[in-house]
């Protein structure tokens, strides 16, 4: 259970939010008789009303009582200047189609991306196969190039004076199970750094800044030289390759695997929505629901929109 005493520091912020909010609706509440569904209003601007519920879910948590107050002062002044604003630029671009024009727009793009969305979340949901995974970085491995080193093992950092550090120099060079065993243990009670990446592909920039040299100068090397050490005054740095990939060589299926999900994933989203919308018309033309005037502005026009309009209308595009 929280101390009393914490508790109470903890509510006071929202207990002077609140007392601010309910002191504003007191004094705007029996100005004017609107219904209001429920809510509460704080500020009127012509017909448009910031409500007490609205202001409250603005409020940051954890506010002092003086910056509640400061919050809440600021964002009213906000809305208020925003909202005459906004009626006064209403006024003088009433009647302007461009903005209707925009609105209708984006109304309508919001409208399909949201349809696109749903359907794809019902058709694309399943998993794709492996074996259609692997056929496509068999095929396709030109895609999926390092643009730098990556490695497999596993890299420690110990202070210099720590007990047993023969031991470790022999346990981090071996990938067995029992030396495993014993290199997590000393690690354990011994160890600054401690990362183990025999089973994920580790970029060689996220170790650089861990060892005292110069990694990406070895990394050409890394063939022959599985096994680095080096010091400082105050710490050895134990770094073993158990697997090496060079930068400009093709990534490891494991570590291109996510981005041939995600190719495939789109693929298939554009597929399947190519085919919603031919289907779509294909529907729509049995219906009789699209009619072109090809006809009416062929006799009496020549220029390049019938032409367009005539080959739709005659199927020559699909």
């Amino acid at each position: 259970m929280m101390p009393v005493r914490l508790y109470q520091s903890a509510i006071r912020p929202a207990r002077w939010a609140c007392c601010l909010l309910t002191l504003l609706w007191t004094l705007t509440s029996c100005r004017q008789e609107v219904e209001h569904g429920g809510k509460h209003p704080l500020v009127q601007v012509g017909n448009t009303f910031l409500y007490l519920e609205e202001m409250r879910q603005q409020l940051p948590y954890g506010l002092s009582g003086g910056d509640s107050i400061k919050f809440v002062q600021e964002f009213v002044q906000k809305w208020v200047e925003e909202q005459v604003l906004y009626e006064k630029a209403e006024h003088n671009v009433r009647g302007d189609e461009s903005i209707e024009r925009m609105v209708n727009d984006y109304r309508r793009t919001l409208v399909m991306n949201n349809y696109e969305r749903r359907l794809l979340q019902q058709k694309v949901s399943e998993e794709l196969p492996e074996e259609e995974l692997l056929q496509y970085y068999e095929n396709n491995k030109q895609l999926f190039i390092l643009e730098e080193s990556v490695v497999k093992g596993v890299f420690i950092k110990v202070p210099l004076n720590s007990p047993g550090l023969k031991d470790l120099k022999k346990w981090y060079k071996d990938s067995s199970d029992e030396a495993l065993e014993q290199m997590e243990g000393y690690a354990f009670r011994h160890a600054v750094i401690y990362e183990y990446f025999y089973e994920h592909w580790l970029p060689i920039s996220e170790l650089e800044g861990k060892v005292v040299i110069n990694l990406a100068e070895l990394s050409d090397n890394f063939d022959k030289q599985r096994d680095i050490e080096a010091k400082d005054d105050e710490f050895c740095y134990l770094l073993h390759i158990e697997e090496y990939v060079a930068k400009g060589e093709v990534k490891p299926y494991d570590l291109a695997r996510h981005e041939i999900v995600d190719l495939l994933a789109n693929y298939r989203k554009v597929e399947l929505m190519n085919k919603v919308k031919q289907d779509l018309y294909n529907e729509s033309v049995e219906k009789g629901r699209i009619k072109y005037y090809y006809n009416e502005t062929s006799q009496t026009e020549s220029d390049t929109v019938c032409h367009a309009v005539d080959s739709i209308a005659t199927g020559s595009t699909r």
